[in-house]
């Protein structure tokens, strides 16, 4: 046991004079830099943006091409859905011309020509956020999604041609420009100013047992639909020019969203200033990205206006429910009361004004001159009535004499 104490110290002396190894790996990375490291964006999976795309796969080319857009503004689509809710009638020419009163982008203007759209977007306004910033960060993958889906639909016999659209195959021109399958699948309207929104349960279209559980998408309808078959249409929209965009598959980036410049001009009454590709805008983003591959590319863009979404944010619920972001911080409702505050005392100068403006009640004009009851002048001149007590005065008509 004695002994044992000093064989441990023995065999520790030499593993303390042994010089450091050297090794090729580098030192670990300060922590700020580690931070910074793992902010850095990791790209959505195959699986994440197939779950994204699934409730808008199945919608027109063109339909589809616009919500795509248009979901990197989100809260300009908050904007756009509360006007489209409280002008249901607008339409046609009525609508473009209100469009152009408007400052939003224009593929949000021409949604509300698609009301039913933007009240999906609007409720579901998380999901567009990460659908937009998922679209400008991997256009590709999202066309490759999207591609996808309309097989599985089609394999499981849920796609079709029908009175409402247009479904067909079309096979691939190869080239060097070209990435995607040799054939993809087209959606069209049957007529091309009209559009019939799909309503389906993504879960069920795509064929049983192909979601797990965990990448389950959301199964959206309007109000008054009633739940029927797997597929169906809502009413007939009219939405002319307001739909723009087209979608050119395969072709990569931003390069497969083509404008057609004829209908832009139509609706938005000026030229189309990207050409014939489709750009982002990153002043009409009025948000922070969560993306931070996407904050070093467009930064946190903001502009003058605000102070207007702000307003419009306040009594906007989906707005309220998304995760707080510094830059829509004036959104908050207990902020934005705070703001209306310092204008409590404008009833008290008002005041006053009842117990002065009581002119009404004191001059009582009509019920002072009584003019009409005072002046009875028929009921006092009675002068025949008078006569005979004045036979002796000197009024009194002299008696006539007659000739002695």
């Amino acid at each position: 046991q004695q002994q044992a104490p000093q064989q441990q110290a023995q065999q520790q002396a030499p593993q303390q004079q042994q010089p450091p190894q050297q090794s090729d790996q580098q030192p670990p990375a300060p922590e700020g830099q580690q931070q910074a490291d793992s902010q850095q964006a990791t790209p959505l999976t195959q699986q994440q943006i197939q779950q994204l795309v699934a409730p808008i796969a199945l919608y027109p080319d063109d339909l589809l091409a616009q919500v795509l857009t248009a979901s990197t503004y989100p809260l300009e689509v908050t904007l756009a859905a509360r006007w489209a809710e409280k002008n249901p009638n607008v339409k046609g020419d009525a609508l473009q011309a209100a469009m152009e009163k408007e400052s939003w982008d224009p593929s949000v203007k021409g949604l509300a020509a698609v009301p039913q759209v933007l009240a999906m977007m609007n409720e579901k306004l998380e999901w567009t956020t990460e659908l937009g910033e998922a679209f400008l960060a991997q256009p590709d993958d999202v066309q490759t999604a999207i591609q996808a889906l309309r097989a599985k639909a089609d394999e499981a016999g849920n796609l079709k041609s029908s009175k409402e659209q247009k479904v067909r195959k079309v096979r691939a021109t190869p080239g060097p420009d070209y990435f995607g399958p040799p054939e993809y699948i087209v959606i069209e309207p049957v007529e091309p100013d009209y559009i019939y929104v799909p309503i389906y349960d993504p879960v069920v279209v795509y064929g049983p047992g192909f979601w797990a559980p965990a990448y389950a998408p959301f199964f959206w309808y309007p109000r008054t639909w009633v739940v029927g078959p797997v597929f169906g249409f809502g009413v007939a929209v009219f939405v002319g020019p307001a739909l723009w965009c087209h979608y050119d598959w395969g072709h990569r980036g931003f390069a497969a969203i083509r404008v057609n410049t004829t209908r832009y001009v139509a609706f938005n009454k000026r030229a189309y200033p990207g050409g014939r590709n489709w750009r982002f805008n990153p002043a009409h983003r009025n948000a922070a990205f969560k993306n931070k591959t996407l904050q070093r590319q467009f930064g946190r863009a903001t502009t003058t206006r605000g102070t207007q979404l702000n307003r419009a944010t306040r009594t906007n619920k989906s707005i309220q429910a998304a995760p707080a972001k510094k830059g829509v911080k004036g959104a908050q409702p207990g902020a934005g009361a705070r703001h209306v505050e310092p204008r409590k005392p404008a009833p008290k100068r008002a005041e006053p004004r009842p117990h002065v403006q009581r002119t009404p009640n004191v001059q009582r004009k009509p019920n002072v001159q009584r003019k009409p009851n005072v002046q009875r002048a028929p009921n006092v001149q009675r002068a025949p009535h008078a006569q005979p007590r004045s036979q002796g005065g000197k009024n009194a008509n002299p008696p006539k004499r007659g000739k002695q």
